[in-house]
């Protein structure tokens, strides 16, 4: 009686050991298929997109960053940060934000959003619309509340 009931425990664990593995197999091949998906994908990504990095600093001085931005080869300063912000705008020799989230250009208080780029560290003025700035990978850029200083 007692070796019946050692055997049914063995054939039991034997049982749940071969299941086991074959579930653990299982999961191994879908994890390996899964990654060479991800692996293909993502080379797509780095071949089609680029990142770059956005801030948008609000009146109140607050600096919201958007770094490792995915955006296309190629886009544009304003595409970009539509990417990440809700914009409002007019167009009319080019592109003019006039609104960032909801913070509106204030024309009373001459105060208006502009943009920069920086480059080696250096915060600079496009001398460009901010749909004719084409970005680069890595890139950054800021769009900052200020009075106009005219």
């Amino acid at each position: 009686m007692k070796s019946n009931t050692w055997a049914a425990i063995a054939l039991i664990f034997l049982v749940w050991a071969v299941g086991t593995t074959a579930g653990l197999v299982y999961y191994y091949q879908t994890n390996q298929n899964q990654q060479k998906v991800i692996d293909s994908l993502q080379s797509i990504v780095n071949t089609t997109t680029m990142q770059v990095n956005i801030g948008i600093k609000y009146p109140n001085g607050t600096m919201e960053w958007h770094n490792g931005t995915y955006v296309p080869l190629g886009v544009s300063a304003f595409n970009a940060t539509e990417k990440v912000a809700a914009l409002n705008y007019t167009v009319t020799w080019g592109i003019y934000v006039t609104g960032i989230n909801g913070i509106m250009e204030n024309v009373t208080a001459q105060q208006s959003w502009f943009y920069y780029a920086w480059i080696n560290g250096t915060k600079t003025s496009p001398t460009v619309g901010v749909s004719e700035y084409y970005l680069t990978n890595g890139d950054i850029i800021t769009w900052e509340y200020e009075h106009w200083n005219f």
